[in-house]
């Protein structure tokens, strides 16, 4: 609370409003429910009234804004600055909803201060009923209307419509009814959440722990412009790990802790974030999860527990990224979870402390496997796509390693070699490629190319480039072509000595 000197302006607004307050009490008196009881009320508007009566009379009310209840006190005290606005230094009080200046014109609490000199704001009128609420009554401010429900704590719909409207976070209605949810909330989902349940208006909210931010707070959002007795009871604040777990009994998914009443208290009064009270909720159960005797594999909220093969089929693994789990995963203790049920997730996660046992599960010759593993730490990237090459490399490697080797061939037989080496160890695309780029412009090479690219179903792009008699020569060649391409390792050197020999090539090379 700090002090200030007050404006003409605000002086002459004061001035204002104690007119308006002159002709009637009503502005001070909170609009009462179908179900609130009257007579505390009734009592209020007499001693008001008593007040307005005595608004020309400065004795009484000096004497009044002296004694009595503080929202009564309070309207003596503007009233009686009525009849001499000589405005004292303004007092600035902090509330969590921001500061608001008032001038002590009575004795009675800054909240009735406020109250009544901010009457046209139902928001800080329900300020001068705090100590109603402390004693049992349910204040509800809308932008216009200041409601008391009395002990029904059940908000007028006016009330919970506006207050679910200006929650700062995108959600839906759920299911069950009188619920909102957060987009990744959706039935089957399994994401850790907070959420608080507004019991008076029978609404609950729910927010995950990737919506939840740290700069907002839920339930001061949907308590804000609220006065009740009991506001723990009335806004139960809870979290989830919302873990879907068949795994056994002992797993510690199935024996979570509550939110302790330590941190529950401190969300309550404001001291943690609706992020924050989800990590501190998720930082204290981990220890349940690190103490267990077998490895905990979850994945998007799905535990199986110690079943690494159950949890690698969920992720959809490609071959590599299978094998790459298969050799890294035993060597995992405690919990292992990833948020998205991929395989790339799973090994991006497991990698820096992996790095080499990943990529020796895809690549068998270690120089190789520590030069990658090398090079992917200068220039990370994602693993799954390392991976990918790296067996790709592997395959064209045995591929290659596969076939017998030669010295001494003719320029026909380096050709056809060539290109069969490139389709077997890199595919259709890349030997087509390797073919035109390495394309004589005259030679018997001419009439095997043609023939090559009948046997992979790409010569009619290609016509213009070959005469007829290349055409018709590299077509009387492609039923021994075919075997060059695909017949097993050990044919291969029978496969290309028959194309050869057909093709008039008789020494050609001699294999290694």
């Amino acid at each position: 609370m700090r002090v200030r000197r007050a404006s003409g302006g605000r002086e002459g607004e004061l001035v204002r409003r104690a007119s308006r307050l002159r002709d009637s009490v009503e502005p001070l008196v909170p609009k009462l429910a179908r179900d609130c009881p009257p007579e505390r009320f009734d009592r209020l508007r007499r001693d008001l009234e008593e007040v307005r009566e005595a608004r020309d009379d400065q004795h009484r009310l000096d004497r009044m804004r002296r004694w009595g209840e503080p929202i009564p006190r309070a309207y003596a005290g503007l009233l009686r600055f009525y009849l001499e606005p000589e405005l004292p230094a303004l007092i600035v009080a902090r509330y969590p909803a921001g500061e608001i200046s008032y001038a002590p014109l009575s004795k009675a609490s800054r909240e009735a201060e406020v109250a009544v000199q901010n009457s046209d704001d139902p928001t800080r009128l329900l300020l001068g009923y705090l100590d109603w609420a402390r004693k049992g009554f349910h204040f509800f401010a809308t932008d216009d209307v200041l409601y008391c429900t009395g002990s029904d704590p059940a908000p007028p719909e006016e009330f919970r419509t506006r207050q679910l409207a200006h929650l700062p976070y995108r959600l839906q209605t759920a299911p069950e009814g009188r619920a909102l949810d957060c987009p990744h909330l959706a039935p089957g989902s399994h994401v850790p959440f907070l959420e608080v349940d507004w019991t008076g208006a029978q609404t609950r909210v729910r927010l995950c722990r990737r919506c939840a931010k740290s700069d907002r707070h839920l339930l001061a959002d949907l308590s804000s412009n609220a006065a009740i007795p009991d506001p723990e009871s009335a806004f139960r604040v809870t979290v989830s790990l919302n873990a879907q777990c068949d795994s056994a009994p002992d797993c510690p998914h199935r024996h979570l802790p509550g939110l302790s009443r330590g941190v529950t208290k401190r969300y309550h009064f404001g001291k943690l974030s609706d992020r924050e009270v989800l990590d501190e909720y998720v930082a204290g159960v981990l220890p349940l999860f690190e103490r267990s005797r077998s490895p905990i594999f979850v994945s998007e909220g799905n535990c199986f527990g110690p079943d690494r093969k159950r949890f690698i089929d969920s992720l959809e693994p490609t071959p590599e990224e299978q094998a790459a789990l298969e050799r890294v995963l035993p060597e995992v203790q405690g919990l292992f979870e990833v948020e998205e049920a991929t395989a790339s997730r799973a090994l991006e996660k497991l990698w820096p402390d992996h790095a080499e046992t990943i990529v020796q599960a895809i690549v068998p010759d270690p120089e190789r496997a520590s030069r990658l593993v090398k090079e992917a730490r200068s220039a990370p990237g994602r693993v799954s796509e390392l991976l990918h090459r790296a067996a790709r490399a592997t395959r064209e490697r045995e591929a290659l390693d596969a076939l017998p080797q030669y010295h001494g061939l003719v320029p026909e037989a380096t050709f056809l070699d060539s290109i069969a080496r490139a389709y077997r160890s890199q595919g259709a695309r890349a030997s087509e490629k390797l073919l035109l780029d390495r394309l004589p412009r005259e030679g018997k090479q001419r009439g095997i190319a043609f023939g090559l690219l009948v046997v992979l179903g790409k010569e009619s792009a290609h016509l213009w480039q070959f005469t007829d008699t290349e055409q018709n020569f590299g077509r009387s060649l492609v039923p021994w072509i075919g075997p060059v391409l695909k017949a097993p390792p050990e044919e291969y050197h029978a496969a290309l000595d028959r194309v050869l020999g057909a093709a008039g090539v008789a020494e050609w090379g001699t294999p290694l």
